[in-house]
């Protein structure tokens, strides 16, 4: 614009000088005026073409170095909207369209908007060496629909390369570098100016960061970036195992919906890398568009899903549950109008702005959860504040009120499989709580069967039944006997075999006692390896002797458990009421001291009477 105003004060002069040597009397002709009014007005219009062709260090001007990070060339870039998109690049080489070029005041700072945008850049070499030099201008997007580039052009507005159009609508062969940015190749031959213009259509269409590189610098200095996504692929891959582990034991809606997530999340960062076109859909680009475009609405509606099951909103809070399932669904109807819809931009922002919203009404449910002392809940609020502050830094770019940076993506990448570890922490601690209260239960649920007098694993009766059974029959005063049993050999099952397998003989042998015995005898499991009998009525020592043989006998038999044959012993002692005591407790007593003595004695039955007597099943009495 200052060359234009210098432009027009030179003529002026010249004309001012001019008619001041014509007679006031005799004004210059009219087709001289015209004459001069039509030289002034092309003067204007070719004036930036003169003048930037005239010298090589104009303001638009950038002079190519190789610098470590590439050379920055926003602040040269000129650009302008093509609303209609109907401009081919022999229009924008027109001076209708040249006149439309423009610097931006601030080029970074700037919103996000679907658009076309043409952009101008003047290039010129900074050492004579360098002629033929390749260079690489990058410009740092990946979601880019069409990009094409024109040029170089010299001073003729000859093209000294053919065009190249690539983006996410082509093939990933149509990319010059190979990279996942829109890298342009390029060579200049000698030190006077050219001029390169590329069009971008993009939903995302903004002032880039464009900078230049030497193409091995370039190539070098993404192999930090490559690393960094490596990384993030691969604790996303470990997070999507383990959601899938803990759904295939579990089975829960929880699991299913952070598996998803986790999955979800791993496609929404594959395709802002430009990974989903390189690799798995390189010459399918409708499919690499169409993931880049539902993903980020899919990982939004598992997250929501799973942080209603993780905060139990519908125990805690069914208003906000309410609340949040409106927003999956809403959610839903923009991914569904992205694919097919003819503004996929609103998807995004309401993907940023259910994020934050949802963040609000999901913190707000963790608030209640936690005062019920439901912790997991603050591992949840950890997770997504991680995350509000780290899509803080693309949100705010992307809606104009801060300079964008690429870095901004990788913030935002990092905080987001940074929310899914804590969200795996949390779940562990759920996990935690749900086991805690189960082994509660558990207990609760053994205390209510010892209560109502039966044991647990074997269905036997417990110590409390075998008592309130004994102090029944004792205030009816009503004779009966009391068989002591302890099982020999039963640790070595349980240390070779495991506690499953003890418990299978405990269960098993509780079944053979029961076939021996009366309708109205009672077996009772009164702890470990310890069982008893009741058996009502006055008996004589050779019938209660017969009985134990029958005992002892049914429990030497082997018992099978998973292909193996496991054996017991049993050592038993005899009580009676009302000679042996008058009480549960005596007659316990009294039994445990005659089974003591069976089992220390080598030869014999293996059963005893309390008073140090033993009988075989003929009846013949031996002392012990």
């Amino acid at each position: 614009m200052s060359h234009v105003l210098a432009l027009v004060a030179v003529l002026r002069l010249g004309m001012r000088s001019w008619f001041s040597r014509c007679p006031r009397r005799q004004p210059p002709a009219a087709p001289r005026v015209a004459v001069l009014w039509l030289a002034l007005l092309g003067g204007l219009a070719l004036a930036p073409h003169a003048i930037a062709d005239a010298s090589g260090d104009g303001p638009h001007v950038a002079r190519l170095q190789a610098l470590p990070g590439g050379q920055p060339l926003a602040s040269k870039l000129q650009y302008f909207e093509d609303a209609g998109r109907p401009l081919a690049i022999a229009d924008v080489l027109g001076a209708r369209q040249q006149a439309r070029f423009a610097l931006a005041d601030d080029p970074l700072v700037g919103k996000e908007a679907d658009r076309v945008l043409w952009f101008k850049l003047t290039l010129q070499l900074d050492r004579p060496q360098d002629a033929g030099r390749e260079w690489a201008l990058v410009v740092p997007t990946v979601s880019t629909h069409d990009l094409q580039f024109y040029g170089p052009f010299d001073r003729n507005r000859r093209a000294i390369a053919p065009p190249v159009t690539t983006g996410m609508r082509h093939p990933w062969s149509t990319r010059p570098l190979s990279s996942e940015q829109m890298a342009w190749r390029f060579q200049l031959p000698d030190q006077q100016p050219y001029t390169v213009y590329f069009r971008v259509d993009s939903t995302f269409a903004r002032i880039y960061d464009v900078r230049a590189w030497d193409p091995v610098d370039y190539l070098q200095a993404t192999q930090d970036k490559r690393m960094f996504d490596g990384i993030s692929y691969g604790v996303l891959l470990g997070l999507v195992v383990f959601g899938l582990v803990l759904l295939l034991v579990f089975g829960e809606p929880l699991h299913l919906y952070y598996l998803l997530s986790c999955a979800c999340a791993l496609l929404a960062i594959a395709g802002f890398n430009g990974h989903t076109l390189r690799y798995p859909f390189a010459d399918w680009p409708a499919a690499a568009s169409a993931a880049y475009t539902v993903a980020p609405g899919l990982w939004a509606i598992c997250k929501l899903q799973f942080g209603r099951h993780l905060l139990r909103l519908q125990h805690y809070a069914p208003r906000l549950d309410a609340v949040v399932r409106w927003m999956a669904w809403l959610l839903a109807a923009a991914v569904v109008y992205a694919l097919w819809g003819s503004h996929p931009l609103l998807m995004f922002r309401l993907v940023q702005v259910s994020v934050v919203a949802s963040t609000v009404v999901l913190v707000a449910g963790a608030a209640m959860a936690v005062r019920r002392r439901y912790w997991p809940a603050v591992l949840y609020c950890i997770g997504v504040a991680v995350l509000l502050a780290g899509i803080s830094a693309i949100v705010v770019a992307s809606w104009g009120w801060v300079a964008w940076a690429p870095s901004q993506m990788n913030v935002t990448q990092a905080a987001l499989v940074a929310e899914l570890v804590v969200f795996a922490i949390a779940m562990a601690s759920r996990l935690r709580l749900v086991l805690r209260s189960e082994q509660a239960l558990a207990v609760r649920t053994q205390q209510l069967v010892a209560a109502l007098g039966t044991d647990a694993l074997t269905g036997a009766a417990s110590r409390s039944g075998l008592q309130s059974k004994a102090d029944e029959w004792l205030a009816q005063q009503r004779p009966f006997a009391l068989l002591l049993f302890d099982l020999d050999g039963f640790k070595t099952v349980n240390d070779r075999h495991g506690h499953a397998a003890g418990d299978a003989v405990l269960a098993e042998l509780t079944a053979r006692l029961r076939r021996q015995l009366g309708p109205d005898d009672l077996v009772a499991r009164l702890g470990g390896d310890e069982f008893a009998v009741l058996v009502p009525g006055r008996h004589a020592e050779p019938a209660l002797a017969g009985l134990a043989t029958r005992l002892i006998g049914a429990a030497d038999s082997p018992i099978d458990y998973e292909g193996r044959a496991l054996q017991v012993g049993m050592s038993v002692g005899i009580a009676r009421h009302p000679g042996d005591g008058n009480s549960l407790a005596m007659l316990l007593r009294a039994a445990d001291a005659a089974m003591y003595q069976s089992k220390q004695r080598r030869e014999g039955p293996a059963y005893s009477f309390a008073g140090g007597a033993a009988h075989d099943p003929t009846g013949n009495r031996q002392a012990v």
